[in-house]
């Protein structure tokens, strides 16, 4: 485990960091992430706060978000209805974040990265660390390669000639017939 310029264990900071998350202590996830980038000036510790930064950020606006329907809740009838739904939504929510805070403790923990589905191409973003992408041609249909396309050759009075082209050759499973009707087989 490495440690950082104060002697504390970097993964230390990320745990913390996911806790308050979790709690729901955005401020306090903040103020982690501001210690770490100035004090630590660590890249790996710095990625795993952010994501915990970024997992408290969503935890907070699904809940303001849910808040809204708040005055739904003292309806006469369909009040009981909604703090229900709204019930059961913010415990499917909460499942999550602790799945993810479960994950990424585990993770942090070990020395690895947290790796949060979205919330760590965010943080690698942040720091400007972007995946590149390689994309591969495929095949043509037929199986055949294509030949790349030849300009036509420009001689220099101007005048476009024709490239030279191989004379013809069987292909190689097929036997090849003489070329010249004098030629015959000495076996004869």
């Amino acid at each position: 485990m490495r440690k950082g310029k104060l002697g504390i264990v970097l993964s230390f900071y990320a745990l913390l960091a996911f806790v308050f998350a979790f709690l729901g202590q955005t401020t306090l996830c903040f103020l982690t992430l501001g210690f770490v980038l100035v004090v630590e000036k660590d890249e790996w510790a710095s990625r795993q706060v952010m994501q915990a930064c970024f997992l408290s950020l969503v935890l907070s606006i699904v809940n303001s978000v849910l808040g809204i329907f708040d005055p739904l809740q003292s309806v006469f009838l369909f009040g009981s209805i909604f703090r229900t739904i709204i019930g059961f939504i913010e415990g499917i929510i909460s499942l999550i974040i602790l799945i993810f805070v479960i994950i990424a403790l585990v993770k942090v923990s070990k020395g690895q990265d947290a790796s949060l589905p979205g919330l760590s191409s965010l943080a690698e973003r942040a720091f400007g660390i972007i995946a590149q992408k390689v994309y591969t041609a495929a095949p043509p249909a037929g199986g055949q390669p294509q030949q790349p396309y030849q300009a036509p050759y420009q001689a220099p009075n101007g005048q476009p000639q024709q490239p030279y082209q191989a004379p013809y050759q069987a292909p190689s499973g097929q036997p090849q017939q003489p070329n010249q009707p004098g030629n015959q087989n000495p076996q004869q």
